[in-house]
């Protein structure tokens, strides 16, 4: 049996939740799937006209394609590309240059590939092996740090500036910067999170969990870990020797907190 599921939470000290979620089979063949989580940008006003715009948009796009261009992996990873930029286009057209915007991170299953797409700091991952692997990379302004390794991914999360996001769709024509990464289908499952989960708990904390919670509960589980569940975080010693910088500590349920679950086989 394969899992399928989706659930997004408000927090505990946001007046609204800015975040879209979606998960659903094609109409014509239902091993055809599409995943996504759309993290509307609290620095804006209306993220969530941002989230829902584009979730809803894309879930019409999707049931409108023809199965066998859906399973033309090259081709389908294109004219998605190009649709996003439509998207962020219309938004733009409609309500103007850095009115509102929205990250976006989806996957579109066919029948040989995952296609990763992302805009902005929402983590599409894998577990395969007994290993999570984060498969998209963080569009932010810290991201560069990890990347180039000056400092653990974990620590991302205590700079000040870890909010800032390098892409995103709807503040204007330039930010709509897509990455696509195209996977094969030989993974365990498949899960995108937002940074309202991810700035919260680690890689290791969701590894641990896919391990010993049971799949039909377990994106509830991770949601509700970063939602209600104290971490102890508080910012290294090492990082503070290494960087001159502002730091924060996160805390539960500080922000929406929203993710996207695919199981293979249960």
């Amino acid at each position: 049996m394969e899992i399928l599921d989706v659930k997004t939470h408000i927090g505990l000290i946001r007046e609204k939740n800015e975040d879209s979620v979606l998960a659903v089979t094609h109409n014509k063949n239902k091993s055809i799937k599409m995943l996504l989580v759309a993290d509307g940008m609290g620095g804006r006003e209306h993220g969530e006209i941002a989230a829902g715009y584009v979730t809803e948009s894309l879930e019409k796009w999707f049931q409108s394609k023809d199965v066998k261009d859906l399973n033309n992996t090259d081709h389908i990873a294109e004219l998605l590309t190009r649709y996003v930029k439509t998207l962020n286009n219309n938004l733009v057209k409609k309500y103007g240059v850095d009115k509102l915007g929205t990250t976006l991170t989806l996957a579109l299953v066919n029948k040989k590939n995952t296609i990763l797409l992302n805009v902005g700091d929402s983590r599409g991952y894998i577990y395969k092996d007994k290993k999570l692997i984060q498969v998209t990379e963080d569009d932010s302004d810290v991201w560069m740090y990890y990347k180039y390794g000056e400092v653990k991914k974990d620590d991302l999360r205590y700079f000040s500036n870890n909010n800032i996001v390098t892409a995103c769709i709807g503040i204007c024509k330039e930010l709509c910067q897509v990455s696509t990464t195209i996977i094969d289908n030989d993974y365990e499952l498949l899960i995108l999170l937002t940074d309202g989960v991810t700035d919260i708990i680690t890689d290791t904390k969701i590894r641990n969990l896919i391990r010993k919670v049971s799949k039909d509960n377990l994106l509830n589980s991770i949601i509700d870990e970063a939602v209600y569940v104290d971490q102890n975080l508080k910012v290294p010693n090492r990082l503070k020797r290494k960087f001159l910088a502002n730091y924060i500590v996160p805390f539960k349920g500080r922000d929406n907190a929203s993710g996207a679950i695919y199981i293979r086989e249960v």
